[in-house]
């Protein structure tokens, strides 16, 4: 969440940045009031396209690393019916404070519009073909929202005349569901103040839209001497359109007294296509978790959404079959191993196993030729095994997909391996019992995220016997 926010941040950076070098001066107002519309939207999709041909030769492993191991949501988890880890309701606090924040911009928003229904219900109204007049007792406002115009009944007649030329633009081209358009952003992206910015833009790009049709109607040297005689008074309603906005009258003034730029000018908004396509190339080329889903899934095997906890299992010592099979090929010089490891993961020891599937971290066991072992892999925290493990002689077992935690191991070794149910509960163990041991041994099963991206730490363990009894493992 933190990432797609910084990155809508810097795109809609980028655009505000273009606008104003570029088109902010000219009088293309409709081609700028598209603009502004358009781009806080195109930052909030860009973030979400890949194009696959934009991607950069980055080192397929690393990705393919990071794409399995990070959890990208907790969807991800619910679709990949993944027992709990740590057995506790986890509260995101991130999203606890974006709803908070969301729901007081929602809160202003509605004390806007509320103290609009107020000035409507105290104030006299009249219909002008199908846009309504409201009439403001003592005051000399005016402004515009939706199809109403709000006037003073203080001001003179000139001024209402060209007063409402100007507010008719903004009722015929719908400037309002632009400036409503802007606080929903407001309400969606609190916490961006670029949003606040793209909204005075778009502010001034009515007005600009406004005073072009006046002057057309009433002379520009009237219209700019009824602007400087004005009487400042504007309700704080952020999002109608104010007449008597102070703060851009002389902005206003200025633009009417600039020359139309010329139509060759209209060729800078191309500009538009080459900062696209850099935002597009590092959006396809970023490893970022996020951006990474749809690799995310086709990483995962379809069928471990619906997957049982003995399935699960299946699926592991699948996944050890494939370790071992490689390890032979890129090491010749290993004992021999077996390839049936059938009993490593017994179904019956792990009804209560854990499984992580979004990590495909590993403990490595390989057993020498004296001995054959059963472990336990024990969290340090909750004292419970999260998995049981059963090995021949002379095999090498990948114990995958183990849960964030750090554990010890209960290691039991003995040949001829047997199984009981005492009270309800599966144990293992061997009629002929050599000796057992607890590992001294703390295996850290942590993510630990680095400037390079996130390391998934996985261990290997050689256990046997000597022949003089002493156990062997490192």
């Amino acid at each position: 969440m933190l990432y797609y926010a910084l990155q809508i941040l810097i795109f809609q950076l980028l655009f505000l940045i273009s606008y104003d070098l570029l088109h902010k001066k000219d009088t293309f107002f409709s081609w700028n009031r598209l603009y502004l519309i358009l781009t806080p939207v195109l930052s909030m999709i860009l973030p979400f396209i890949e194009l696959e041909a934009l991607r950069t030769d980055v080192s397929k492993d690393y990705i393919l690393q990071i794409e399995r191991i990070v959890t990208t949501s907790s969807q991800k988890l619910t679709a990949t019916n993944v027992p709990e880890i740590t057995g506790q309701y986890s509260i995101n606090w991130w999203w606890v404070l974006y709803t908070i924040g969301a729901g007081v911009s929602l809160l202003f928003f509605l004390l806007k519009l509320y103290k609009l229904k107020i000035l409507r219900t105290f104030s006299i109204n009249t219909n002008l073909k199908k846009t309504s007049i409201i009439t403001l007792p003592n005051s000399k406002q005016a402004f515009s929202f939706w199809n109403s115009i709000y006037l003073g009944d203080a001001l003179d007649e000139e001024s209402k005349k060209q007063i409402l030329i100007h507010e008719l633009v903004h009722v015929k081209h719908n400037h309002s569901l632009d400036q409503l358009w802007f606080e929903l952003l407001k309400i969606l992206l609190w916490w961006n103040p670029l949003v606040y910015i793209y909204q005075s833009r778009i502010t001034i790009v009515h007005e600009y839209m406004a005073d072009a049709a006046v002057i057309s109607a009433v002379g520009k040297q009237n219209y700019i001497e009824q602007l400087l005689n004005a009487v400042f008074q504007t309700q704080e309603i952020p999002f109608v359109n104010q007449f008597f906005n102070h703060s851009l009258i002389k902005k206003r003034i200025l633009m009417l007294q600039k020359s139309k730029s010329k139509t060759i000018a209209k060729f800078k908004y191309l500009l538009l296509i080459p900062v696209v396509s850099a935002i597009l190339v590092y959006t396809s080329c970023s490893t970022e978790p996020n951006s990474t889903t749809n690799n995310y899934e086709e990483n995962v095997d379809e069928n471990l959404k619906n997957m049982t906890k003995e399935e699960l299992i299946e699926y592991a010592r699948e996944k050890s079959k494939e370790a071992i099979k490689q390890q032979q090929s890129e090491n010749k010089n290993e004992a021999p191993v077996f390839t049936n490891v059938e009993t490593a993961e017994p179904t019956c020891l792990n009804k209560n196993s854990k499984y992580d599937m979004n990590l495909d971290n590993y403990l490595k066991l390989s057993v020498g030729a004296n001995t054959e072992v059963i472990v336990d892999i024990v969290s340090t925290n909750t004292k419970k095994s999260i998995r049981t493990v059963h090995l021949g002689k002379n095999v090498i077992y990948y114990v995958r997909n183990i849960p964030e935690d750090n554990y010890h191991l209960n290691i039991l070794y003995g040949t001829d391996y047997a199984e009981k149910t005492i009270d309800g509960k599966c144990t293992g163990y061997f009629k002929n019992k050599n000796l057992s041991e607890t590992g001294d041994q703390i295996l850290d099963f942590y993510t630990v995220k680095t400037n390079k991206g996130i390391n998934v730490p996985s261990y290997n363990l050689s256990l046997d016997i000597l022949p003089d009894d002493h156990t062997h493992h490192n």
